[in-house]
């Protein structure tokens, strides 16, 4: 595969090192003027929510301003004048409170109006305080002039049918020309700014917002300035935005923009622009990654040009080594397969060449090894088949000693296999149990015949001979590899769940399943046969005497599967123990063999 890595990794490099070399290229070239274009976009947001919150004004003024000039304010008399506020109060629904004033700020007696659906005749006093506020100066070339914003919070006046106040304002004057009216003074509701600004949108996270000469916030649309978590809130924003070298923060007279941080660490794109009337500021924020969206947006199309190059560079590649590394990469799998046991696994390759005839001389070595496996696998099954044997003479032996055992070793068996298939054994398992159950008794081949066939009650001497068998049939079993497993359940099948049994006094699970299992099928054979000391019993008997070792000789989970076959026995009608199937027609036998 060496050969198939050095062609494709060649003609990648060969097509992709100039193709990303020029896309990084272009991406330096390209990023300071997509940066220069972002900049002037957020301007011109800036400079557009300017422009609409500054015709809101111009609006009212150009109104009041055409009909002060058309009908000639100056030969009106108090009458016509007061028509005209009330005309200029009906065609303008932001304006609350109108009324002329002289030169030194003071109302004209009898002209006024006002909303009085939602206006008390006691805030006109805070109308007119701030209207003589207003101060144009006698060389002033401005024709109208604007009060600070302030705020209105009134309740609800239920006995008047008035609604609650809840609003910010504005004064405005209006110079004119007349000698008795010195200039207009209005009271402008901000609230339909709100309305303004909400139809201004700044990308997808960024805002608006609408500051004053006092630096405070008339309007906003969105929540970043929210999400700064910022304790000093918008002066800092401001001081960031108009001010980043330090100094005085005051409204610029020309608009820009410039990138800042503030809260912790937040990275915004902010620019700035000043109203024409009134003078206020108009900032339009957006969070700096995505106001460089184009940016990453170009990246990211360089380096999919880059990408889809390559791929095609290594597709290209991968056909052109194909042909090439294809049959010899097949060789070495089949190889490996044939290593790892697969024999018989056959090459498809069908080139007329070298390694075409590697491939057939290749099939033919795997035919051969598949033969010659088949022939090892007929003789270990042959061999074990004979070890089966072998192990089945030896128990027949054993039994034979007593005439009382006789067949006891394998209605032992047949009982532990029944087990292990309830508790969902698998077939190697099982295989296992079956070579337990037929040499847990062969350490009995070196206990002397007396012994085993007395007939009279051991003395403790005979007893302590024969708790002896379970560590000789480990022993005569030790020297066996594929019984290994077999060990530890001819060992330990006379071990008793609470610890009283022999040869270690194991407890509970600390007593292999096998064991525990052949245990109960020990027990329930010996109590279902003729002894010496005892007559056989039916299988209500065996339950009940079963039921009683329960928990201290015997598994109570294996207790209770052995309870539950003999109970179907009885169901079926079979009180006493029935002739359990031979060994030789059980699935088992044809089980995989010993791991």
């Amino acid at each position: 595969m060496k050969l198939f890595r050095i062609i494709t990794l060649m003609l990648v490099f060969l097509t992709a090192a100039p193709i990303t070399v020029t896309g990084f290229i272009l991406i330096e070239s390209s990023i300071s003027t997509l940066k220069t274009l972002t900049w002037e976009l957020q301007q011109e947001r800036a400079d557009h929510a300017g422009r609409a919150v500054s015709s809101f004004f111009d609006n009212i003024i150009d109104d009041v301003d055409l009909l002060v000039s058309n009908l000639g304010v100056a030969a009106m008399n108090v009458g016509q004048r007061q028509k005209l506020l009330s005309f200029i109060l009906q065609k303008r629904p932001e304006v609350n409170i109108i009324a002329f004033y002289d030169a030194a700020g003071r109302r004209l007696p009898g002209l006024l109006a006002f909303d009085m659906n939602r206006i008390l005749p006691s805030e006109l006093a805070d109308h007119h305080s701030q209207v003589s506020a207003i101060h144009f100066g006698q060389d002033s070339p401005k024709s109208v002039a604007f009060s600070n914003t302030y705020t209105i919070h009134r309740p609800a006046r239920p006995d008047l049918s008035i609604p609650p106040r809840d609003e910010q304002a504005v004064a405005m004057a209006f110079k004119l020309n007349t000698t008795d009216a010195a200039f207009l003074g209005m009271e402008v509701s901000l609230a339909p700014l709100q309305g303004v600004v909400k139809k201004m949108r700044v990308g997808q996270r960024g805002e608006v917002l609408l500051i004053n000469s006092q630096g405070l916030l008339i309007a906003h649309h969105g929540g970043l300035t929210d999400r700064m978590k910022d304790p000093q809130g918008l002066p800092t924003l401001l001081a960031r935005i108009l001010a980043p070298q330090g100094g005085d923060v005051s409204i610029p007279r020309v608009s820009g923009a410039r990138p800042i941080t503030v809260g912790k660490g937040m990275e915004l794109l902010a620019a700035f622009a000043p109203l024409a009337r009134p003078a206020w500021l108009m900032i339009s924020i957006e969070p700096l990654d995505e106001a460089y969206a184009a940016t990453r947006t170009m990246t990211f199309q360089v380096i999919t040009v880059v990408l889809v190059s390559l791929a095609l560079a290594i597709g290209l590649g991968v056909l052109f080594a194909f042909g090439i590394t294809r049959p010899i990469g097949k060789c070495v799998t089949s190889a490996l397969a044939i290593a790892r046991g697969k024999f018989g696994h056959t090459l498809d390759i069908s080139t007329r060449n070298e390694i075409g005839e590697l491939a057939h001389t290749f099939n033919y070595m795997s035919h051969q090894l598949l033969d010659y496996d088949e022939e090892n696998k007929a003789l270990v099954a042959s061999l074990e088949r004979g070890y089966l044997e072998t192990i089945r003479a030896l128990a027949n032996s054993i039994d034979a000693k007593d005439p009382y055992t006789r067949g006891h070793s394998m209605r032992v068996t047949n009982v532990a296999l029944a087990i292990g298939k309830e508790l969902g054994l698998k077939n190697d398992e099982l295989r296992v149990l079956r070579y337990a159950g037929i040499l847990h008794d062969i350490g009995k081949i070196g206990i002397q015949e007396r012994i085993l066939a007395k007939k009279e009650k051991l003395s403790d001497e005979e007893r302590q001979i024969m708790k002896q068998h379970p560590v000789q049939g480990d022993k005569i079993i030790e020297p066996i590899d594929f019984l290994q497993p077999v060990r530890p359940i001819v060992l330990h099948h006379h071990e008793r769940v609470d610890g009283s049994g022999y040869p270690d006094g194991l407890k509970a699970d600390e007593i292999p399943l096998g064991a525990r299992i052949i245990n109960a099928a020990d027990t329930y054979d010996a109590v279902t046969s003729d002894r010496p000391y005892q007559s056989a019993v039916d299988n209500h008997e065996a339950i009940r005497i079963l039921q009683e070792l329960r928990t201290s000789q015997i598994d109570p989970k294996v207790c209770d599967t052995l309870i539950a076959i003999i109970e179907r026995q009885i169901n079926a009608g079979q009180l006493r123990p029935q002739e359990w199937e031979d060994e030789y027609t059980d699935p088992t036998w044809d089980a995989p063999p010993i791991e």
